[in-house]
């Protein structure tokens, strides 16, 4: 199953890009989400879309929790504080390295690392995630090996 990579990878960016619009404008996540996935839905697969609507829900419902591990894990900073893609790229990443059953615990840092150089490329910023995310993964995935 080498392709279960990829349709988690693009279901990630999906999300991530209606994650970071959600939290610039409010509104209900899944309008946001099907305006992402208006034009490109033809072009998904099947595993993509049920993927990125079971992030999506999954995030939602999980929300509150997945805030406050954050801010537990931020280091004189506050989650407010941060811009619209690092919290978007955090509650992604956070949601599956503690609340999902994604398998390869170490592809989801690789996928928020890449969307992080794609669409904020900042050394700092690449570093400063995957500190948030390593503290998160440690404290809540002890037994588990990436």
């Amino acid at each position: 199953m080498k392709k279960s990579g990829r349709y988690r990878k693009k279901a990630r960016e999906i999300l991530f890009k209606t994650l970071y619009t959600y939290d610039l404008k409010g509104g209900d996540i899944f309008e946001i989400l099907e305006e992402h996935l208006k034009d490109v839905r033809g072009s998904l697969s099947t595993e993509v879309l049920e993927y990125v609507y079971s992030l999506a829900k999954g995030i939602m419902d999980s929300i509150d929790d997945i805030d406050s591990i954050i801010n537990e894990s931020l280091k004189d900073w506050r989650i407010e504080r941060l811009g619209y893609p690092e919290r978007a790229l955090l509650r992604l990443g956070t949601y599956e390295l503690v609340f999902s059953e994604v398998p390869d615990k170490g592809r989801v840092f690789i996928d928020i690392l890449d969307l992080a150089k794609r669409y904020i490329n900042s050394e700092e910023t690449l570093k400063f995630l995957n500190g948030v995310l390593s503290t998160i993964h440690k404290k809540y995935n002890q037994n588990v090996k990436t």
